[in-house]
């Protein structure tokens, strides 16, 4: 229902009421309230917030033996409508002072501001990479890919070397080196399913299975026991 000018609108709240007049509600206490809900900057203009009506109310009687609540409307002053607040004269207890307030108040403020979430800011970019940036920028999409080819160049050169078999006598006690590549696991040859023979000792070994459980390995696409595959280096070296 909308407010008309006919109808009564809430009060202004008094500091000081003459009524002797006080509410059956329990008393407040000061410690049961919110520290924030307190304020005693002003001894002689107290205030704090109604636990009904959840607004700030003026406590009268600060110089006398009784500090209650002023009478007050549960809304905004010229704006809600007249409707009491039932802890209107409601009595309230100093059952602190005000630098135990004042800590208390310190005291919430500092763990609130600590359960506020912070901007992570990002981590800014070392010198190196800095440069790096700037010059991509500059060089354009050309640039980057004419310094990709010529880095791919570099790579093919580099592996080429390491293929190349290096000058000098054979070790005549070592294995020779298998010089082909190592075919990838995953398209290596199935081994067979019958017995298997080490190509260096002749053992043999019945099944796959237990040939996998004695070590046996795959060197250049061939069976190797456990005992001569540890002879060759562990590059060369397949599971089966």
């Amino acid at each position: 229902m909308s407010i008309t000018a006919a109808m009564h609108t809430a009060k202004e709240r008094p500091r000081r009421t003459r009524t002797k007049r006080v509410s059956s509600l329990p008393a407040i206490k000061l410690s049961q309230l919110l520290p924030s809900h307190i304020d005693l900057r002003d001894p002689l203009k107290a205030v704090l917030v109604c636990e009904d009506c959840e607004t700030w109310v003026p406590i009268t009687g600060m110089q006398s033996k009784v500090q209650k609540l002023v009478p007050h409307h549960t809304g905004k002053a010229h704006v809600a409508a007249a409707l009491p607040c039932r802890s209107s004269n409601r009595r309230v207890e100093f059952d602190m002072t005000i630098p135990e307030w004042r800590h208390a108040l310190t005291d919430a403020g500092t763990e609130a501001s600590s359960r506020q979430a912070t901007a992570v800011l990002p981590k800014a970019f070392s010198p190196q990479t800095d440069r790096t940036l700037r010059g991509r920028s500059v060089r354009g999409a050309v640039g980057r890919r004419a310094e990709w080819a010529a880095a791919l160049y570099r790579v093919k050169q580099t592996d080429q070397r390491r293929r190349a078999v290096p000058q000098g006598a054979t070790p005549t006690e070592a294995p020779e080196a298998p010089l082909d590549h190592m075919v990838p696991r995953q398209t290596a040859e199935q081994p067979e399913q019958g017995p298997h023979t080490c190509e260096r000792c002749g053992a043999t070994e019945s099944s796959l299975t237990s040939a996998v459980a004695a070590g046996w390995c795959r060197i250049t696409r061939r069976s190797h026991c456990g005992r001569c595959a540890e002879r060759f280096p562990a590059w060369t070296r397949t599971p089966f």
